[in-house]
């Protein structure tokens, strides 16, 4: 801890020891708090080593009981080419703590952080705007994120971690999040035509956006129709309605056409306009 407290610049990095070296309460590891006026400390493990901490990440790892969830610091305080700051954490997982200065400092671990990190980190979703946190219906966890357009990646233990985001993501938001069309199966795609993008939902759901229809969910049998002749490359086209009620059944409108459904015999009709 010595040799890296004194690798980093000593007190004009840090500032000076405000503790002796301690034991962490687990038994593990050792540490030194320093004066640093946003605070800073040096955290070591036999697996680890000698890392520091500092500023609003070490507050927020503070407030999650220190090593005690996220684990010892693998890295110091790092800097993205974008600006954010973070420090990765020894959790079995993978974890992670960001800052920027637009969103506060936010934890991001296992399969969302695995998700995010493939898509392209910041630069692709932006930064974590919420730590990981647990759906309303207890099932999965989430991280919403600062994309200018909206972004999230929900996780369950049936689906895993898909990204959603923007006005896919608005629409499904509107409709209940995961109460509605349930979790993403798919990360937001681009359609085969390359004109749209779309999620795919577990209850027999499917979100669609195009330039000039906007994003509008197909659902049921009605969806299982429209997939049978091909989704958006079918003469139908992109959906231009949300599935909605009629007499006797459902409907959802297209560009080039609609779909209802019968209530009575469970049976669909396509009509070409």
């Amino acid at each position: 801890m010595l040799e890296h407290y004194r690798a980093l610049g000593g007190p004009a990095a840090l500032g000076f020891p405000t503790t002796d070296e301690n034991t962490t309460p687990d038994g593990i590891g050792r540490y030194n708090h320093f004066n640093l006026p946003s605070g800073a400390s040096i955290y070591w493990s036999p697996a680890t080593g000698a890392h520091e901490i500092q500023g609003a990440i070490r507050d927020k790892w503070a407030t999650m009981g220190w090593e005690t969830k996220l684990g010892y610091p693998t890295t110091g305080e790092l800097g993205t080419s974008d600006g954010a700051r973070y420090n990765d954490f020894s959790h079995p997982d993978g974890a992670s703590i960001y800052w920027t200065s637009t969103t506060g400092a936010h934890e991001i671990q296992g399969l969302i952080r695995d998700k995010w990190l493939a898509i392209g980190a910041g630069p692709r979703l932006g930064y974590p705007v919420t730590d990981e946190s647990i759906t309303p219906d207890g099932v999965g966890h989430y991280n919403h994120f600062s994309l200018a357009d909206g972004a999230s990646i929900y996780w369950t233990p049936a689906t895993g971690a898909h990204s959603i985001q923007g006005a896919i993501r608005d629409r499904w938001a509107a409709l209940g999040w995961e109460t509605g069309p349930g979790y993403p199966t798919t990360d937001e795609s681009t359609t085969p035509d390359t004109i749209g993008r779309y999620n795919h939902f577990t209850n027999n759901t499917s979100i669609y956006w195009s330039p000039s229809t906007g994003a509008h969910a197909v659902v049921g049998t009605i969806r299982d129709t429209w997939a049978s002749l091909g989704w958006e490359t079918s003469r139908l086209g992109y959906p231009a309605s949300d599935e909605y009620g009629i007499a006797g059944g459902r409907r959802s409108d297209f560009q080039h056409g609609y779909i209802t459904w019968n209530a009575s015999n469970n049976t669909t009709q396509v009509i070409y306009t």
